[in-house]
């Protein structure tokens, strides 16, 4: 027969904080799959048209980097248009070599309306003498910046695509800073350090590799990262773990320290609510180096 009279999951002590557990737990698994918390986003898409990126007369070509960048972002409004994100990403398209220009006009979340802006555009005629062919990257973020800064309540994320390990100009990067634009980058082919100093500054996403691979980091790596709500998740898991803690005391006072290790009934108690107060203490703190790992935001200081 048990010494003691009454099972422990008959106390407050461990039914007020299982029903926090069970709570925090419940919300983890909702926002991983329903995708509550997932911020609202606006995304300026810099595409490199610049000499390096199609064969003489073959401006868009199929097979081209040119043409790849294109499908590229077909596939990304083709994502944006199918994934249940609750607010669909708003998408402005810029194509940049000498020049910048809008191959899209706005800002748009309709899959059909993007893509028949941009075919218009690519398939200009002039747009080969309009656009120039050299790669002037500095004036693309600072378009993409200026463009972003026009939408309002969205978090604001500006990705170029560039086969050229070209200089980034401080004051841009400044500029994206100020108007809380982070800079993402995809680089096709070589090594642009610069380039990852502006993106980790801004604290975007830098990502390499060659031009077959441009669909799937579109609709991977960067839809993902953009619309992600693991911060929210991470933040409930957190909470769980304390409230986890504080469920345990009475398991590991009866079973653990006072039955396996023999301890004296006060020197159990004792340990068991220390544990749950340290852990209670250490989770903030544990949490925020994991935020800051991963460059996440808090949840409830920042949609973004």
């Amino acid at each position: 027969m048990s010494k003691f009279r009454r099972g422990f999951w008959l106390y407050p002590l461990f039914q007020i904080p299982l029903i926090f557990l069970t709570t925090f737990l419940t919300a983890a698994l909702l926002f991983w799959l329903l995708g509550f918390g997932r911020p609202p986003v606006a995304v300026a898409i810099a595409l490199d048209l610049s000499h390096s990126t199609y064969q003489p007369q073959e401006f868009n070509a199929s097979g081209t980097i040119m043409n790849l960048e294109i499908k590229a972002v077909e596939a990304y409004v083709e994502k944006n248009a199918s994934e249940r994100i609750g607010k669909p990403n708003q998408i402005k398209i810029l194509g940049f070599a000498s020049n910048v220009i809008a191959l899209t006009p706005s800002f748009e979340e309709n899959k059909e309306t993007i893509e028949n802006e941009l075919l218009n555009t690519m398939n200009n005629p002039n747009l080969v003498n309009i656009i120039g062919g050299g790669s002037e990257l500095n004036l693309a973020i600072q378009e993409g910046i200026e463009a972003l800064t026009t939408i309002t309540n969205r978090c604001r994320e500006l990705l170029i695509v560039t086969d050229g390990a070209v200089s980034v100009d401080p004051r841009v990067i400044k500029d994206a800073i100020q108007s809380q634009v982070k800079i993402n980058a995809i680089v096709i082919g070589v090594n642009a350090p610069e380039v990852q100093a502006a993106v980790d500054q801004t604290g975007g996403i830098y990502l390499s590799g060659n031009e077959n691979n441009l669909a799937i980091l579109f609709t991977g790596k960067l839809f993902n990262n953009f619309n992600s709500n693991w911060r929210w998740i991470v933040f409930w898991l957190g909470l769980a773990w304390i409230a986890l803690m504080w469920t345990l005391i009475m398991p590991l006072d009866r079973y653990l320290l006072q039955g396996l290790l023999k301890m004296p009934m006060n020197l159990a108690g004792r340990l068991a609510l220390g544990n749950a107060l340290f852990w209670t203490a250490a989770t903030p703190g544990i949490l925020w180096k994991v935020y800051q790992i991963f460059n996440l935001s808090l949840p409830f200081l920042s949609s973004c």
